[in-house]
């Protein structure tokens, strides 16, 4: 009798567990139950002053393998593009200040570099510098981003450096984000030296050197890997616009209840948020009550387009972090034109400013119309805007961001173990549990479809 997998998600995650259940046992019956009209979940590409743009991630980085793996597995490593920039600039008390040289996540390796930027003090420059000469402070426990910069190089590092950059890819707070998941190279690099510096550098010199560009992506958009993975399924039978409402076991097998049908099934594979995770199974309250503690972010990016002879600065970057200590709405504008030149003509540049982040909900209660007006304002000072927009869009991502809170793997590990007593048979995937990012849920996604099919093996 053939066995049957259903996944729950149509996001990248839940589409690499489909690809790979079929590839690696094709006798074993698959669903895939999708909740809105399309698949990709928070990689969407469309079309913006008549050009592919992407709403929400609009590159990968290449230098984990997952995600650079699965293109040349689809044969479409040969379509990928990489930024034609890599500088970028902080806000700081108002001024750009580019990021200096010598930065690995944020934290600076070299601090001559550092003083030049002017983006902290003198003497937060010194106190970076004790770095190399503090004794070994580390308190023994699960420690977040923020706490380990800031013991080991100060408060002006932490907040001006380091919030911006990790913080802007979790939307999230450095100061809660747990270091091992959110910076992992950070925190072994603390692990194995008493200096975060010496650590750093000494990771730098024994990775093998790699000269592929950093980040990559598609001239058509990150929907392109979606549009050729969803053409490598073939025939699988994946259903659009159905809601998955619960998943229960009554006492003979695992139970989908959607708006439309309810399904059996031996394998449930949710690659579904954690909040989302968590409401559906509310019939394992264990599981669902540690899944709803875990946080998640909101956040809006708007795209602007606008002509290029209105904009003062050179944009000669690939954009600017805005510090949450600059107060401001915006988190972040990304210079897309700049980034990515097929985006625009050598008339009209494009914008993606972003708002919204772990603590700041004020994008939230705003409209389109007000949302724009103030990021626009904003904007405008920063890059002496003189001109109206030519088009724009807002891209509203609500409790899109999971907040790994230090101790988060074990919290997962713990929903993990009640699900293998209450539920045998579900299992979780995506960025709600364990790595952020594109490569992440594609190596999550594969890896949920060994352990799935490892467990149909064995009943």
């Amino acid at each position: 009798m053939n066995r049957r997998v259903v996944v729950v998600g149509g996001g990248i995650a839940g589409l690499t567990a489909l690809y790979r259940i079929r590839q690696q046992s094709p006798e074993t019956e698959t669903i895939l139950l999708e909740a809105s009209p399309r698949l990709g979940g928070k990689i969407l590409t469309t079309t913006f002053l008549g050009r592919p743009i992407d709403e929400a991630a609009d590159m990968f980085i290449s230098r984990v393998p997952w995600g650079l793996d699965l293109c040349e597995e689809l044969g479409v490593e040969g379509f990928l593009i990489s930024p034609s920039t890599s500088s970028a600039y902080v806000l700081i008390n108002g001024e750009l200040r580019k990021l200096p040289e010598a930065l690995l996540l944020g934290v600076p390796t070299k601090m001559l570099p550092l003083l030049r930027s002017r983006i902290v003090s003198p003497l937060g420059v010194l106190r970076a510098g004790l770095d190399r000469i503090r004794p070994d402070d580390w308190p023994g426990d699960d420690e977040s981003v923020g706490g380990l910069i800031r013991r080991r190089m100060g408060d002006q590092i932490a907040d001006r450096l380091v919030d911006p950059l990790i913080g802007s890819i979790s939307a999230g707070d450095t100061d809660h984000l747990d270091v091992a998941l959110a910076a992992p190279q950070l925190e072994t690099a603390s692990r194995r030296h008493r200096s975060l510096v010496t650590g750093l550098k000494e990771q730098a010199r024994n990775s093998p050197e790699n000269t592929k560009p950093l980040f990559l992506s598609f001239e058509n958009g990150m929907s392109h890997l979606i549009h050729v993975l969803v053409k490598a399924l073939g025939d699988a039978d994946i259903r659009t616009n159905t809601r998955v409402t619960q998943v229960r076991n009554d006492g003979e097998g695992l139970r989908i209840v959607t708006n439309e049908a309810t399904i059996e099934s031996d394998v449930v594979i949710l690659a579904t948020p954690a909040h989302q995770a968590a409401t559906l199974l509310s019939g394992c309250p264990s599981a669902s009550n540690r899944l709803s503690s875990i946080e998640h972010a909101s956040v809006a990016l708007v795209t602007m387009g606008l002509r290029r002879s209105d904009i003062g600065h050179p944009l000669d970057g690939s954009g600017v972090l805005v510090p949450r200590t600059e107060g401001l709405l915006a988190t972040a504008i990304s210079w897309g034109s700049s980034k990515w030149p097929h985006w625009a003509d050598d008339e009209h540049v494009v914008l993606r400013v972003s708002a919204g982040r772990a603590g700041d909900t004020r994008a939230l209660a705003l409209d389109d119309d007000a949302l724009v007006e103030a990021l626009l304002t904003e904007i405008g000072q920063i890059l002496d805007v003189d001109g109206s927009l030519i088009e724009w869009r807002v891209s509203r991502w609500i409790d899109a961001f999971p907040q790994y809170a230090p101790g988060h793997d074990r919290l997962v590990s713990a929903v993990e173990r009640d699900l293998r007593s209450e539920l045998p048979g579900v299992f979780l995937t995506g960025a709600g549990y364990r790595g952020l990012g594109v490569p992440a849920c594609i190596r999550q996604g594969g890896e949920c479809a060994h352990t799935a099919l490892d467990y149909l093996n064995s009943i």
